[in-house]
């Protein structure tokens, strides 16, 4: 049977080590795209890599015949959570992009091709906001998240409107011209006003997303690419300034190819790696009962130089947050074979993760019982092998 789309809810896609994640707003409505990482090789039937702008155009909800997109969100502009852009935006409407102001600061002048195509895009949408002040409607939407005098100082902003500015603390509701309010809430924890000259991945959009169905309530934190300095600022300041609620979540994404420095530090001097205790403080403090954690990469987890996202290490500590089973790699369920995407609902009674079925199950239980086996006692391979790299 075909994948189909929750009601209401969140899904993670097995694209290989990189982010897609779909949120659907209202069924056949409103839908929202964080990132995207459609491989070439997903065209082979064979590959366990599901070909996600192909998933997208058979899914979304169609206006005047056409696929239709209600936002699309670029975390930050690296190769694995924008490829396939440029081929989305040939076959499918988009109303409404979010971006940081960073992907019209790029100092090392390597976007990929598809990150040219999503700066390209929000340049025309900036330049007919700019010319309708702020008037503009479906397909001409751009929202710039986070604070960049330098940016908006620029020729190129000037007359841009400050109501398609959002900052960090604040929320946003209204999607694509329409305000969902106790629907939809996207909360801003980045980027912060020092992040703009920052690497790429500390340049990312964090948010939390909370989706209201009736009386069920479900929460993510989407953190992009974040390191350990900016994550653990995002923690300090939101509980400084009394907004815990903020933090708490259901579902959060492991913060990609980071993990292993958001959780791990090293002594200088020292071949000895420390476990940053606050941040697993910090996310199992925020966690609500029956979260799950999802690491979005492809499933051979390691200990050696560069093998993350996350390191295997990290995976075991994220393991020690939720409950047995709700650490979900997005190429391991049900199986490696074939992973199915990752679909949490949002119910009128509660969030709850739709679970494969009894047969795909059983198999992913034979998958785990062999990786559990071939950990021994959880020591660092020896052999180092490359993870996580681009066809």
């Amino acid at each position: 049977m075909a994948f189909t789309l929750p009601k209401c809810g969140f899904v993670f896609w097995p694209v290989g080590t990189g982010d897609s994640t779909t949120i659907v707003v209202k069924a056949n409505e409103v839908i929202v795209q964080v990132d995207l990482h459609h491989l070439g090789k997903s065209d082979d039937k064979e590959t366990p890599h599901v070909p996600i702008v192909d998933e997208l155009v058979r899914l979304l909800p169609k206006r005047n015949g056409q696929p239709y997109l209600s936002v699309f969100m670029l975390t930050h502009p690296d190769k694995d959570h924008i490829l396939g852009f440029r081929d989305l935006l040939s076959r499918v409407t988009i109303g409404e992009l979010w971006h940081t102001p960073r992907i019209f600061r790029e100092y090392k002048k390597d976007f990929c091709d598809d990150a040219q195509a999503f700066r390209d895009e929000a340049r025309r949408r900036r330049g007919v906001t700019i010319e309708k002040k702020g008037a503009v409607g479906a397909g001409d939407r751009v929202r710039v998240i986070g604070h960049d005098e330098g940016t908006f100082q620029r020729e190129a902003y000037k007359g841009f409107p400050y109501e398609w500015r959002a900052f960090p603390g604040k929320s946003i509701t209204k999607l694509d011209g329409t305000d969902y309010a106790g629907t939809f809430e996207a909360f801003i924890h980045a980027p912060f006003k020092n992040d703009s000259a920052d690497t790429r991945n500390n340049t990312s959009h964090a948010l939390q997303i909370a989706l209201t169905n009736g009386l069920g309530v479900g929460k993510a934190l989407l953190f992009g690419d974040r390191e350990y300095p900016t994550v653990n600022q995002i923690f300090t300041k939101t509980k400084e300034r009394e907004r815990e609620q903020y933090l708490e979540w259901n579902v959060a994404l492991a913060p990609h190819h980071c993990s292993k420095k958001v959780m791990f530090w090293k002594d200088e001097g020292q071949q000895s790696e420390s476990f940053r205790q606050n941040v697993m403080k910090a996310y199992a403090d925020a966690a609500l009962p029956g979260a799950y954690i999802v690491a979005s990469c492809d499933a051979n987890f390691g200990d050696g130089e560069g093998r993350n996202p996350p390191h295997l290490s990290a995976r075991l500590r994220y393991e020690e947050i939720v409950s047995t089973g709700h650490f979900l790699c997005t190429h391991e369920i049900p199986n490696q074979t074939k992973p199915e995407p990752i679909k949490f609902e949002v119910g009128e009674k509660g969030f709850s993760y739709e679970k494969p079925s009894a047969l795909a199950a059983a198999i992913s239980a034979g998958v785990a019982a062999a990786v559990a086996a071939a950990r021994g006692t959880g020591a660092p391979p020896q052999t180092q092998v490359g993870f996580g790299d681009l066809p």
